[in-house]
Order: structure tokens, then sequence, then C-alpha cells
């Protein structure tokens, strides 16, 4: 199994990607309308030692906060875990926010780590469109086995 962790994911989410695959999962039109208000005119001040900034615009997240963020980054990342689908591999992915893992079996382990491989290149690729990053000291690499002498397990990927 592979876990990988996007990096601030609510914080890089691209509102005009995010309301596209909305529209190409067919949501209805008054919900995109409506995400597309709910993402737009938010604004932010800091204050330090009680000096209080100017209001700045935040154009580009979905604030943590709110329980539709979590169900918006759901959508954001679904065309990474459909491709992951398609690919005719024996995967499993799991998906928690930005938590994905990627399941995989076989008889030999040098074939898990190379179907591991490949899909993390895949995942990769999709942070390139996506304007997202894989948080690569969050990366988890797990071998589950019965018989561990049967098998070299300083293998990597």
């Amino acid at each position: 199994m592979l876990s990988l962790n996007i990096i601030k994911a609510f914080n890089w989410v691209l509102h005009v990607r995010l309301l596209h695959t909305l529209k190409m999962k067919r949501i209805s039109d008054y919900i995109v309308k409506w995400a597309c208000s709910f993402l737009k005119n938010w604004e932010t001040s800091l204050r330090f030692n009680e000096q209080m900034s100017d209001m700045h615009k935040i154009n580009a997240d979905i604030l943590q906060k709110f329980l539709i963020s979590s169900i918006f980054f759901l959508f954001f990342n679904a065309s990474l875990i459909k491709k992951c689908k398609t690919l005719k591999i024996k995967i499993e992915v799991l998906n928690f926010i930005n938590n994905i893992n990627i399941l995989t079996y076989n008889k030999f382990i040098e074939e898990i780590c190379k179907t591991l491989s490949r899909m993390h290149n895949v995942y990769v690729k999709w942070t390139c469109t996506h304007d997202a990053t894989f948080t690569s000291e969050k990366y988890e690499f797990m071998h589950f086995i019965r018989k561990s002498k049967k098998f070299d397990m300083m293998i990597s990927i």
C-alpha cells in the first residue's frame, strides 16, 4: 500500500477546475451556481500585536472549516480516482479528502512495487494539471504479508 497526502489540500483547490468538474459530473446548474457564489468574494485580514492589516481577497482556496469543503474536495480529485480505476491493474484506491491510499496485491513483491510506482507516476502527472502537490514527507509505503521470510522486505518503489 502506498499512502499519499496532498499538501495544503484546501488551500490550493482551483475554483475554475472545481466548477468544471462539478459540471462534468452533471451536478445541477443550481448547485454549480451556488458553489460558484460560495467560492467568491472571501476576504481576510491579519492581526498581530493589536495591529490589524487591511482586508485581502482570497482567490484560490476552499475554507476547511465548512463541511461542504470536504465534499468539494472529493469532487476536485475525482478525476484522479477515476484515472486510477481505468488503468486495468489490480488496485483499490481509498480516498479521504487529501489522503489517498493505493492498495495492490500480487504474489510477487516486485510486481507490487512496479504497480505502485506506475500509480505514483499517474498521480504526479495529475498534480501538474490540478495545481496540487503531494507531501513527500508524508509518503507511507507498507507491505502486508503472511510470511516475511519468503520476501525481500528491503525492496522499495
